[in-house]
């Protein structure tokens, strides 16, 4: 009993990602007495928001795709990982399952990629970006999916233990405490190199990601981009922002890294210095950009990290009253965090969190979406359990968070899935003033 014990405990404190062995996890925390009812939970609490679909209702008046010139609008989502090693692809689930509840039955025969180099000319990669088109059947509705990969930048930081996958040390382990080891070795470099020396180069990748989403349609892009980096010098610079809609997904330290780039563009000089950038800021000034972050850590990373310049003062900036409107960076900012209550490494944001730490410029507004996305079962007797490894790696397989996502909560256009087995609490700011 109590070697069942402590691995329980021992798996209860993981929280990590599909290169972990879920087969042993899920071997020991089998169901007892469940019924075929699935009543796993799912609570938002916030304002009423739309999702995805607001965004390609407005394709519904444009000619159809091939019909229309290069100015037609397009939805692009941004998906952004988190830690552990990831390859191209990563995302396939992810965009299959939103592709499902968008009704998106068509997609592109090949993706087209984005190698993202160093700006400092060392011919270091920082990642890739793979971009697929999804549209519906009548060719109507049309979105790109931007997976960027960016674990290729913490490869070095973790060569300093790869001397641990010596036959010499993994085979005097036992089999489970050798899995746990692989794990923590792919997985814990990732969080420490992000908050040291390689925070940057993150940073950098997510703002790639942006900057090319915002400067080229899908005609424009070539099948592979290498050696070219977006910025104000490149020329169509920003040319679709107030054409295409914007969104980001992101999963896990994917979140942080997204809002801290976010962040920064706020306060990057050359945005205000150069042409090029001050028309790409007044287009943003009137773009309102969702931020779906799954299993978020924004609270757990925010230790260390040094606080932004203007905090708590939406109302400066925000309002169509504000007298610093014209400062705002976005119209708005939704920070929807999805996570599961049993998943150890996701954190809600509360709105006097939001107030307290996240730069008011951004404009943002917090919506929180509790959802139970592992099942809980019986744990030999002992208590109620739920697996952490479920709970942290399969968001983009639940078809509750797709939907969430694809057609938000709190109004009648929600998606069934969502009116049926979501509640919601509304939140209204204006009940504060």
């Amino acid at each position: 009993m109590q070697r069942k014990i402590l691995l329980a405990v021992a798996l209860l404190l993981l929280a990590g990602c599909q290169s972990f062995g879920r087969g042993v996890a899920e071997a020991v925390l089998e169901a007892s007495g469940r019924s075929g009812e699935d009543t796993r939970r799912c609570e938002v609490v916030g304002p009423a928001f739309e999702g995805l679909e607001a965004y390609l209702r407005a394709q519904d008046a444009l000619p159809p795709i091939g019909e229309a010139g290069p100015g037609r609008r397009q939805l692009k989502i941004l998906y952004m990982h988190g830690i552990g090693t990831h390859l191209p692809g990563h995302g396939t689930a992810l965009a299959d399952n939103l592709g499902r509840a968008l009704g998106f039955t068509v997609t592109a025969p090949r993706s087209k990629r984005i190698v993202i180099e160093s700006p400092l000319g060392d011919g270091e990669v920082l990642g890739e970006i793979n971009v697929t088109r999804m549209v519906d059947a009548r060719r109507q509705r049309d979105a790109a999916f931007y997976e960027l990969t960016w674990s290729a930048i913490n490869r070095r930081a973790k060569e300093a233990i790869v001397f641990d996958q010596r036959s010499y040390f993994t085979s005097r382990r036992a089999s489970i405490n050798q899995a746990l080891r692989a794990f923590v070795n792919d997985v814990a470099p990732d969080p420490i190199a992000f908050a040291g020396v390689n925070r940057d180069k993150i940073l950098r990748a997510v703002g790639q990601t942006l900057c090319w989403a915002a400067s080229r349609s899908w005609d424009e892009l070539p099948t592979e981009t290498a050696g070219v980096l977006c910025g104000p010098k490149l020329a169509g610079f920003g040319s679709r922002v107030g054409i295409d809609d914007l969104a980001f997904v992101t999963h896990s330290l994917g979140s942080r890294a997204t809002l801290d780039a976010l962040q920064e563009l706020v306060n990057l000089p050359m945005l205000y210095e150069q042409p090029a950038g001050r028309r790409v800021l007044a287009a943003f000034r009137d773009t309102v950009v969702p931020v779906f972050m799954l299993s978020n850590q924004l609270p757990l990373l925010e230790a260390g990290v040094e606080p932004q310049e203007i905090r708590g003062q939406t109302a400066r900036f925000c309002r169509p009253e504000s007298p610093e409107r014209a400062r705002r960076f976005f119209a708005r900012t939704d920070l929807v965090a999805i996570g599961d209550p049993n998943d150890v490494m996701s954190y809600p944001v509360p709105t006097d969190w939001v107030d307290s730490y996240v730069e008011s410029r951004l404009c943002p507004r917090p919506i929180n979406a509790l959802v139970e996305i592992a099942p809980i079962n019986n744990l030999f007797g002992l208590g109620e359990v739920a697996n952490p490894l479920t709970a942290h790696t399969t968001y983009d397989l639940d078809e509750r968070v797709a939907a969430l996502i694809a057609k938000g909560a709190g109004h009648p256009g929600a998606a069934p899935i969502v009116r049926e087995r979501c509640s919601f609490r509304e939140v209204d700011e204006s009940l504060a003033r």
